[in-house]
């Protein structure tokens, strides 16, 4: 019995096309992912990091940020806050309930939820309904407007 012979050199460049194949589909995103990841990272740098780099591209210049107490920020005072809060968060989540993209304008609403834990160290449940306006702005999505409310617990 004779076995086959097996060319490595074929073996390799088919399995480079393979995964270069792979890698371009696991890579591309659509509209929807990219917004949502820019999302991701204002939840992570407003509620996680405090992270003020991040906040300065993420959130427009012309952003109006609204908070579910009614107080409403520009960029340079939503930055500020942000990154020198004191308040920590426990148990954070955020799920996507819906986007809708029109060009370079994306309207998004999520929940999130989270407990919030003040520098004293009282903790207080966090559940926001809240509704982003996010826009392209020189080749990146940026917040323009968000407004959050209270919403029930979830149960």
């Amino acid at each position: 019995m004779q076995l086959p012979i097996i060319n490595l050199h074929k073996m390799k460049k088919t399995a480079t096309i393979i995964l270069l194949l792979l890698s371009t589909v696991t890579f591309a995103q659509t509209k929807e992912e990219k917004v949502w990841s820019r999302v991701d990272a204002l939840t992570k740098a407003v509620f996680e990091a405090k992270d003020s780099i991040a906040l300065n591209d993420l959130v427009s210049t012309h952003v109006t940020y609204g908070h579910s107490t009614g107080l409403i920020e520009d960029k340079a005072t939503m930055v500020h806050n942000a990154a020198t809060s004191a308040t920590k968060y426990k148990n954070l989540s955020a799920e996507r309930v819906s986007i809708d993209i029109d060009d370079n304008t994306a309207v998004l609403r999520q929940i999130l939820r989270a407990i919030s834990v003040d520098d004293k160290g009282v903790e207080t449940p966090l559940n926001l309904g809240i509704l982003q306006v996010w826009k392209k702005e020189h080749g990146k999505w940026r917040i323009w407007g968000r407004q959050a409310v209270k919403i029930a617990p979830k149960s």
